[in-house]
C-alpha cells in the first residue's frame, strides 16, 4: 500500500484495485492445497493495510471490512471475523453477500441456528444466491433434513448446472437418501467436470463405494 495515495486520481484508483487484487490472491492461496500457504504475519499485515485504506478512503470501507472478515475467517479467528463483517454490514445492511459471509462465520463457530437465519435471510433478498443455498443445505443435512437439503442444492444447480462441487454435494445427499442410481449420475458428472484433482478423486472414490468402476 505504500505510495498508493500518490499521483493522479486515475493512478490512485489503479493502485487500489491492484491492492485488492493482491488481497484476493492471498485469499485464494488459503484454499489451494497446491499453493504455498500465506503466513499469519502476511495475513495480519493485509488486515492492517485494509484498516488504513478504510480510514483514508471511506468510500472503500465496506469492501475493506469485508476482506478483513474473510482473512480472519481463513485464520480461524472467528470473533475478529464477526466484528469486521458487522462493520461492513453497518455500512450496507441489506447486502446479501455480507449476510452470507456472516452466516459462514456462524457456521464455522458451530452456531448453526444463527447461520441458518443468515442464509435464509440472504435467499429472501436474493433467491439466486448459490453460496447461501449450498451452505444452508449443509446445515439442513447435518440437522437431519436431507430432503430440504436436496431442494436447496437442486435449486443451486439450476443456477450453476455444471458446478462439480454442487453435483458432488447433491450426490452425497442422494446417497444419504439411498437413491444410489441418481447419486452415481451426479458423482460421474462431478468427476468429469471437476477441475480440482482432489474433488475429482473424491467423486471417483464415491463411485467405487457405490460399486461403479
Amino acid at each position: 500500500m505504500h505510495g498508493s495515495g500518490a499521483g493522479t486520481g486515475r493512478n490512485t484508483m489503479w493502485s487500489e484495485e491492484r491492492f485488492f487484487f493482491d488481497v484476493e490472491s492471498v485469499l485464494r492461496r488459503f484454499d489451494d492445497p497446491g499453493a504455498e500457504q500465506p503466513d499469519r504475519g502476511q495475513a495480519r499485515r493485509l488486515v492492517q493495510d485494509l484498516e488504513l485504506l478504510a480510514e483514508r478512503e471511506p468510500r472503500l470501507a465496506e469492501r475493506c471490512y469485508a476482506l478483513q472478515s474473510r482473512i480472519y475467517l481463513k485464520l480461524q479467528e472467528y470473533e475478529q471475523a464477526l466484528h469486521s463483517v458487522e462493520r461492513a454490514l453497518s455500512l450496507a445492511p441489506l447486502n446479501p453477500g455480507l449476510i452470507v459471509l456472516r452466516g459462514e462465520i456462524h457456521q464455522s463457530q458451530d452456531s448453526y441456528s444463527a447461520a441458518l437465519r443468515d442464509f435464509s435471510d440472504a435467499l429472501e433478498r436474493n433467491p439466486d444466491a448459490v453460496t447461501a443455498r449450498m451452505h444452508r443445505a449443509e446445515i439442513q443435512l447435518a440437522g437431519g433434513d436431507p430432503m430440504a437439503a436436496l431442494v436447496d442444492i437442486t435449486n443451486a444447480l439450476r443456477q450453476e448446472p455444471r458446478s462439480a462441487r454442487l453435483l458432488y454435494r447433491r450426490g452425497l445427499i442422494l446417497t444419504d437418501l439411498r437413491r444410489a442410481q441418481e447419486a452415481c449420475a451426479d458423482f460421474k458428472a462431478a468427476a468429469q467436470l471437476a477441475t480440482e484433482p482432489a474433488l475429482r478423486t473424491k467423486a471417483q472414490q464415491r463411485l467405487r463405494e457405490l460399486g461403479v468402476s
